[in-house]
Order: structure tokens, then sequence, then C-alpha cells
């Protein structure tokens, strides 16, 4: 019994550290990346990689916000997905898809405040096609 215990202790506390350790970039970044602009005391960080892609607008639905809560603890709908955001330390609850057509957007809005999630609102994103 008291190695069950022991075993039970352990998993917890690797699974609570599992989600408290965060990714390097949630630390202070460098001011600009591969900018030929350079703000004084500040470090330059190395270009990211770039690609022939256009930014479009996206747009996403979001229902909640969790910061005590884990979410695979509740039933939320299908359409929707909850993403860990390790900086904050928080669970973001949205649309499992982003409408580049914000009609489409504002639907499932409607479609998700008629099921309950009152609080539901939309979020714009920068996609790449």
């Amino acid at each position: 019994m008291k190695a069950f215990f022991t075993l039970l202790l352990t998993a917890t506390v690797l699974t609570l550290s599992a989600q408290t350790e965060k990714p390097p970039y949630c630390e202070e970044g460098p001011a600009t990346y591969g900018s030929v602009a350079a703000i004084p005391g500040s470090t330059t960080a190395p270009p990211l990689p770039r690609f022939t892609t256009t930014p479009v607008t996206e747009h996403k639905i979001q229902v909640a916000i969790l910061r005590y809560t884990d979410p695979s603890e509740y039933p939320f709908h299908p359409s929707l997905v909850a993403r860990y955001r390790p900086c904050e330390q928080l669970w973001v609850v949205e649309s499992r898809e982003s409408f580049a057509n914000r009609a489409d957007a504002v639907k499932l809005q409607n479609e998700l405040k008629a099921l309950g999630y009152s609080g539901a609102y939309i979020t714009d994103l920068v996609g790449y096609q």
C-alpha cells in the first residue's frame, strides 16, 4: 500500500512538472529577429526562415480560458479544442478550425452561443498561404 501511494505521488508530481516547464521562447526574447534595426542594449536573434507566402486574416472563436481547470475533465463541444499556452500557463478553448470568411466565424459563434457558450468571441489570426 505504501508503494502504491509513493507511485501515485511520483506520477502526480511528474505530470504537474511537465505542464509547468516552459519552452525557451517564453523567456524575454530578442527585440527583433534578423532586423537591421536594433534597440540599443538588446540582442538581435538570427533571422527566422522566410517563405514565399502571403499573410491572410483568419478568424477563430474562443469560448473559455482555463487557468486552474484541466480541459480533459470537462466535456466541451466537438467543434472545439483546448490549446495549452505554456508561457501564460493556461488553456484556451477555441474552435478547431479557423475561418477565412468572417461570416462563417460569426455563424459558428452564434451556434456556440445558442448551445450555452455565451462568452464566445471572435479572435483574429494571421495565416499564410
